[in-house]
């Protein structure tokens, strides 16, 4: 009998390990499947895939009304950014992969005391790309080569147009396209976030700026050539559904803060009639100016004019989007810059088109510090400052509106746009704007 009470008290017994390892088997199988992507391994750690905010908190908060202030311990890499840095849950994220150690200081009504939280960042599983991933837009204002950059033929659609934007642009060397005149504006975005490090020069849109060789005037000290400024806006993709779809904000260049630009500026082209006999006004050595008042225009501050058409650079005479052919107006809005084309040699043979110091897109050659944009820059509609964490989406638009003579319109060009951080290019910000 003695032996009979044993051997079901061993059953007993046995069962209750079996049953205990069934639910240490199927906890840990829980949370080996559930643990979110950036999510929180233990205590405060946390694992992430760089270049990617992740939100990271004390892993025991203060009461309500506590205060918080977050700071980087120790870093692999100054390539990073923090932000919310007064708030309990803050936002992180590193370009580059390690382990980043931060504090977070919390005062609970007088009672301080530190926590220490780990980010370890590492490889992303498909490496990201340093260029333009994709191209969501394209509505180029009128201009002498938007039927040209991208080709546009008789009976073009919008969607042919944007597929051709994205094979021109979707590319570690991208190819030319043009935004027309006043408001014409291209929207691309990247396949992860650009990161806003503290100090430094985040991306950099290209465009096909140069200086001039030969400017007729030995006196002038600005920088000049062909600088055909496009204003750069930007967002941070903070729903997280991979759309341009959440709050723009406008980088304030240098242009921005001079007198003469005119924010909230509107203008409407309206589509020329092909039947209208053309009016023609001479030109400047083989450059004839065929019609002088060829694309009417009218803006917001009382003022109208034209778009002249020249013949000049071989470029097709239509200047209105084949793909748009149907609409009998277009309106575009944004921040006019002042003019900046200027006719050094009196006779209306060579333009100079200075460039504003900093904070455009065209503005700059591709390979000066001036061409890269520091994300700190953001304002918002009124002109406010921003701290974002990193920006996933560019808004580039043309912010002139003036002809250069035989030029033409001055006429902003993209032909890509690069994650400096990704490129290991160091490039510190201006001291002037922080």
């Amino acid at each position: 009998m003695i032996k009979n009470m044993y051997d079901k008290s061993l059953t007993y017994f046995r069962s209750i390990l079996l049953l205990l390892s069934a639910v240490l088997l199927l906890h840990c199988s829980k949370k080996n499947n559930t643990e979110p992507e950036g999510g929180r391994i233990e205590n405060n750690e946390y694992s992430v895939s760089r270049s990617t905010i992740v939100s990271i908190a004390p892993y025991v908060g203060g009461a309500a009304g506590s205060t918080y202030s977050w700071t980087v311990s120790t870093a692999p890499s100054d390539n990073y950014s923090l932000s919310n840095t007064e708030a309990k849950d803050a936002l992180f994220a590193a370009a580059e992969v390690g382990t980043y150690e931060l504090a977070v200081l919390i005062n609970d009504k007088g009672n301080v005391h530190t926590q220490k939280v780990k980010v370890y960042v590492t490889k992303e599983a498909k490496e990201y790309k340093t260029f333009i991933d994709k191209v969501f837009e394209f509505k180029p204002a009128p201009g002498q080569f938007i039927n040209d950059l991208p080709a546009a033929n008789d009976g073009e659609t919008t969607d042919r147009i944007l597929s051709r934007a994205n094979s021109y642009l979707t590319k570690k060397n991208g190819d030319l396209i043009s935004l027309g005149a006043f408001g014409g504006y291209i929207v691309f975005g990247f396949d992860h976030t650009i990161l806003n490090v503290k100090g430094k020069r985040d991306f950099r849109v290209l465009g096909n700026a140069f200086w001039a060789e030969a400017n007729p005037n030995p006196d002038v000290t600005m920088r000049g050539g062909s600088s055909e400024a496009g204003v750069i806006m930007v967002s941070y993709d903070a729903n997280k559904n991979g759309l341009p779809d959440d709050e723009w904000y406008e980088i304030e260049g240098a242009g921005h803060k001079m007198e003469k630009t005119i924010r909230n500026y509107e203008i409407t082209y309206h589509r020329p009639d092909p039947n209208k006999k053309p009016v023609p006004g001479g030109g400047t050595g083989s450059v004839l100016f065929t019609d002088m008042e060829y694309i009417y225009w009218k803006d917001n501050q009382g003022k109208d004019g034209y778009l002249v058409q020249n013949n000049a650079f071989n470029h097709s005479l239509d200047y209105w989007p084949k793909w748009l052919k149907d609409q009998a107006k277009i309106t575009f809005k944004g921040t006019r810059l002042p003019d900046n084309a200027v006719d050094e040699s009196g006779t209306g043979s060579y333009f100079v088109q200075y460039a504003f110091l900093y904070g455009y897109a065209d503005n700059a050659p591709n390979n000066d510090d001036d061409s890269a944009i520091d994300i700190d820059w953001a304002i918002d509609k009124n002109g406010n400052k921003v701290k974002l964490p990193g920006i996933n989406f560019v808004k580039i638009y043309n912010g002139l509106n003036q002809q250069a003579g035989w030029l033409g319109e001055t006429s902003t060009e993209v032909m890509g746009a690069t994650d400096l951080h990704l490129l290991g290019e160091n490039i510190l910000t201006r001291k002037e704007t922080k």
